[in-house]
């Protein structure tokens, strides 16, 4: 077994394998994850096409789905479950392979294999890199928090009548609710 010497990089993580595995890099450490559930699956689908389709409609930029990489510091590489990002800042997503720089809105859906991370690490790591929001749902518990980024730490904001309002998608309103109904249907 091999100890890790150095702090890897996107070139580190372009060389895994490509086994249905997620692969991410925090603060130069490998992280390896399984493929996500059917629970965490419907609901990133149901997610998506929420955001998606209120994004299309009022032309506000771009939403994407893991995998993409997001290159936050040449020792900082995640797979957001689901991330926004302004047509203002089109260009750090342009041509290439992967996004570079914070997204607007990071979503990550808590799995088994990821109730430590996503919470823990990735919340600290995307404060420090500038994320505006951060948008963290547990299947399990049917918990939606959604947190704002203030003076460089996050601020969860608080639900109006069961819904959550985002601020860097103007006009968007999230039904937590609603999202998590679907996870009840067959």
């Amino acid at each position: 077994m091999s100890v890790q010497t150095r702090p890897l990089t996107y070139d580190d993580l372009c060389q895994t394998p490509d086994d249905g595995n997620r692969y991410e890099i925090i603060d130069g450490e490998l992280i390896v994850s399984p493929a996500p559930n059917l629970d965490h699956q419907r609901l990133l689908g149901e997610l998506f096409a929420l955001v998606r389709g209120y994004v299309r409609q009022h032309r506000l930029g771009r939403v994407f789905l893991a995998p993409v990489d997001v290159r936050l510091s040449a020792h900082d590489v995640v797979e957001p479950d689901l991330l926004f990002i302004r047509r203002e800042r089109r260009d750090i997503y342009g041509s290439r392979r992967y996004v570079q720089g914070p997204p607007d809105l990071v979503v990550e859906i808590i799995s088994p294999s990821s109730e430590k991370t996503d919470p823990g690490r990735k919340f600290d790591l995307y404060a420090s890199s500038g994320v505006p929001e951060y948008w963290l749902m547990d299947p399990a518990t049917r918990r939606f928090q959604l947190f704002v980024l203030r003076e460089g730490r996050y601020e969860e904001m608080a639900a109006e009548a069961e819904h959550l309002r985002s601020e860097v998608i103007p006009g968007l309103v999230v039904d937590p609710g609603a999202l998590f109904a679907e996870l009840d249907q067959d």
